[in-house]
């Protein structure tokens, strides 16, 4: 930092290229000194923040690693991992512009238009606008809206295919489903004890049977037969009466058992009418419902060995950075293990979406145009992990190359602000992308509130709405200058409330707290008191309300 700090300190040079074989890690140092010492990005002209901005993208494009560079006084200061021919080429042109504006006193728009047409075009002045004027700051409640409309109105449901029954778990029905017999098909007991003729007025009777026995024993008079409940009745009965009722009888001549009925029966007392359950041609479920354990119970029981389903999303995953490195390989120096895209992909799996793994991909623009595309020509809905920032390629790639339509991309949340719902077209069909911080912790929070409601929105499936409740909250959380999701694991008290309990997340989720969370937080933004306890605050469960713990405290 002083070598910097004494060459730039008397303009002793115009640009100051810090080259080497270094590690990332120093690598890394570096940018962070340079960071330090130059001059605040927001304080140069217009042209000039283009034009070193222009700089950094262009070699991040074809180095490893990540590029800083800035002015201290009048002077340039360049990380340059390597100086070839490549590097130079990619820079050549905005390093002269900029020089000569650092040292032209008067920079004026007219005067730089020329020079500005051999920056790369993801830099160009038409594209170099505040977050605010491209991306506008919306609400989480506005992006929840707009996610709902787009993922309704376009719901992918006109595609069906028929599954066995046993492979239907967890798929969206495509029509509605009659049933194709009466359940159960015969009249069932109500109780425990015996069917009877109500016709015959004796009240000794004797037991045809002591067991269940299928088909039931027919009636005849001055007889009764035992039945369980549920069981099927003798066709010739016209009511059970409940063992309750009833004295045995043995007799004293022979083996036979008779029993004495003490309180009159009436027609149809205790019997089950066919089809009580579901009766034949009865809709039993509309289209669009997700197939459940209770589902696949009704469809197996009304006759179905095979039901239209809706056919599965495509759906794709897609990591973006220059340090990540695949779980259980050797961990290089400055890299970090990629496990947001294992929460992804484990998160669709556990709500029934599968999902082709597109893999990493380096933070360049001609690697992430190239995989992105690849990866859409396989799949209809793309969800990327990383670079998502404003100031981060992925964006303006979208709107450049693949002429997206951004729905939105500047959340008023923390965290997931640069979370983007985008479209765009693909040999005449429509592709979603949404894009995702690559932050792992992130990634989890808001593939819960955003990613999973317009998956199933997307797939049809019109009853999946996220339970929102009132959650107490009695440990306190610093707030923030945006709204917060945070993570929290319910409990109920004694008066049946959600008690939300302390994760110690006070300012910020760590990894480990995504584990046994079951729901979010919505927490207000900051306040004059900084924190929020013994106060209520909204709630999203993250997993279905029979699974929140229900222990009283």
């Amino acid at each position: 930092m002083k070598r910097l700090l004494s060459i730039s300190a008397n303009n002793k040079a115009d640009v100051i290229f810090i080259t080497g074989h270094v590690d990332a890690t120093d690598r890394e140092y570096i940018n962070e000194v340079i960071e330090t010492i130059i001059i605040d990005p927001k304080e140069l002209s217009k042209n000039i923040a283009i034009l070193i901005n222009t700089i950094e993208k262009n070699l991040n494009e074809i180095t490893s690693y990540r590029t800083v560079c800035g002015i201290r006084n009048k002077t340039l200061i360049i990380n340059l991992p390597v100086i070839d021919n490549d590097c130079i080429a990619a820079i050549a042109d905005a390093l002269i512009n900029t020089l000569h504006l650092i040292r032209k006193k008067d920079d004026k728009n007219t005067e730089t238009k020329s020079l500005l047409t051999n920056a790369y075009f993801l830099n160009s002045s038409d594209n170099n606008v505040s977050e605010q004027e491209w991306t506008p700051l919306i609400s989480l409640k506005d992006a929840l809206l707009i996610l709902n409309e787009v993922s309704i109105t376009n719901a992918i449901t006109e595609n069906n295919e028929s599954v066995k029954i046993s492979d239907a778990y967890g798929r969206i029905l495509h029509k509605n489903v009659y049933s194709k017999y009466n359940v159960p098909s015969f009249r069932t007991s109500k109780k425990h004890g015996y069917a009877v003729l109500v016709s015959d007025r004796k009240e000794i009777r004797q037991i045809l049977n002591n067991n269940n026995t299928f088909p039931p024993i027919s009636l005849q008079r001055g007889t009764c037969v035992w039945v369980k409940s549920g069981a099927p009745v003798p066709n010739e009965a016209t009511a059970v009466v409940e063992e309750k009722n009833t004295k045995r009888i043995k007799s004293l001549l022979n083996d036979k058992v008779y029993i004495e009925i003490l309180s009159k029966p009436e027609y149809g007392q205790n019997i089950n009418p066919i089809g009580h359950h579901i009766t034949k041609n009865k809709l039993i479920l509309k289209r669009c419902t997700r197939i459940g354990p209770e589902e696949m119970g009704v469809l197996a029981a009304s006759g179905h060995k095979e039901v239209a389903v809706v056919q599965q999303l495509s759906i794709g995953v897609l990591s973006i950075g220059n340090n990540l490195e695949e779980p259980g390989k050797p961990l290089k120096s400055g890299y970090v293990y990629d496990i947001s895209r294992i929460i992804i992909i484990s998160l669709l799996k556990n709500n029934d979406f599968s999902s082709l793994d597109f893999g990493i991909v380096n933070n360049t623009s001609s690697s992430i145009k190239e995989n992105i595309k690849k990866a859409l020509d396989k799949v209809d809905i793309l969800v990327t992990l990383g670079s998502a920032n404003d100031k981060d390629l992925l964006k303006q790639i979208l709107l450049e190359y693949f002429e997206a339509e951004i729905y939105f991309g500047n959340i008023n949340i923390k965290p997931g602000k640069s979370t983007t719902l985008a479209t765009c077209k693909i040999n005449d069909k429509i592709k979603y992308l949404l894009c995702l911080s690559g932050n792992p912790v992130t990634a989890f929070i808001i593939a819960q509130a955003l990613l999973l409601p317009f998956l199933k929105n997307m797939s049809g499936n019109e009853y999946a709405e996220i339970p929102v409740l009132p959650i107490h909250v009695n440990n306190p959380f610093i707030l923030h200058q945006r709204p917060r999701l945070a993570c929290t694991y319910l409990k109920w008290s004694k008066d049946n409330v959600a008690m939300a309990c302390s994760m110690g997340n006070l300012f910020k989720d760590k990894l480990c707290n995504i584990v046994g969370s079951n729901a979010l937080l919505i927490l207000p933004k900051e306040d004059k008191e900084k924190t929020t306890s013994n106060k209520r605050v909204l709630g999203l469960f993250i997993e279905r309300p029979g699974i929140v713990n229900m222990k009283k405290e």
